[in-house]
């Protein structure tokens, strides 16, 4: 084979690999890599297979600590423009996570024009993300995609306090696949807005996924509310996590000099 068609065929296979769907690379199985301070844990994720070498060496990494003394006040970002509809959507215990993914027609949200269609949520105990330093309860992501392979992630924190309502509507679905072989569960029809945010302040950044193989170029908001969620609701999910660690949450990486932006409606700018 010569050396020109050798490179061509190369340039085709990483084309391919490029325009892949994000969400579709992310990885189900928790028996390949987990939480722990050992060899298959976060520090070693970028070592463990070569397509996720990006976990060590990428200058783009989430979570990060979203601190308000460096981030950029902005009043132009626009308010989260949220289209969602009730569908059909099925519980998934990942084994790292309990995941809703609805089948189709969950609707969107919009951001700077390009529409970024949900796909599915999922959770992380500890929160991800920190604000100012600290860290929450338990943090949610809605995974989005562009229809052309674009993800945008919305990402929302909790405290410990009230119940939250969209938790209570899962707890029978819940414990029909915790800690057993069942994996998933038919839950019916789900109105994503059911999910609530109460917010409209919100960060925004570029980031990754929080998983392997930490694709990057993942376009984050995180909600500055912070809302409320039980112990019981927290305890609910973290039995998707079979491992001594008792956390599905990545350590905080570095911004490696990331522009972080706040949005505040020009209404709280004056407030404020």
């Amino acid at each position: 084979m010569s050396i020109k068609l050798l490179c061509l065929i190369t340039f085709f296979i990483s084309l391919f690999l490029n325009t892949l769907p994000i969400s579709s690379q992310e990885i189900d199985d928790e028996e390949e890599f987990d939480y722990h301070n050992g060899h298959k844990g976060p520090v070693y994720w970028g070592h463990l297979r070569q397509e996720w070498s990006v976990c060590s060496n990428g200058s783009m990494q989430s979570p990060i600590d979203l601190l308000d003394e460096s981030v950029q006040v902005v009043s132009n970002l626009g308010r989260l423009k949220r289209s969602y509809k009730p569908s059909n959507a099925t519980l998934k215990n990942r084994f790292h996570d309990m995941t809703i993914q609805w089948e189709s027609g969950a609707g969107y949200i919009q951001i700077n024009g390009i529409r970024y269609y949900l796909k599915q949520c999922h959770w992380h105990s500890p929160s991800e993300h920190a604000i100012n330093g600290r860290k929450y309860a338990l943090e949610s992501h809605m995974l989005h995609e562009s229809l052309d392979g674009k993800v945008a992630v919305v990402g929302i924190v909790y405290k410990i306090g009230r119940p939250d309502s969209f938790l209570s509507s899962l707890t029978g679905h819940l414990r029909s696949v915790a800690g057993t072989v069942q994996k998933e569960t038919k839950v019916g029809i789900v109105n994503p807005r059911n999910i609530k945010i109460g917010s409209r302040r919100y960060y925004r950044y570029m980031g990754s996924l929080t998983t392997p193989p930490c694709t990057e170029n993942v376009l984050w908001t995180i909600v500055r509310k912070v809302r409320t969620v039980t112990i019981e609701q927290v305890r609910s999910l973290r039995v998707a996590v079979h491992d001594e660690s008792n956390t599905n949450a990545r350590p905080i990486q570095r911004i490696n000099g990331r522009i972080v932006q706040l949005y505040r409606p020009e209404e709280r700018l004056i407030m404020d």
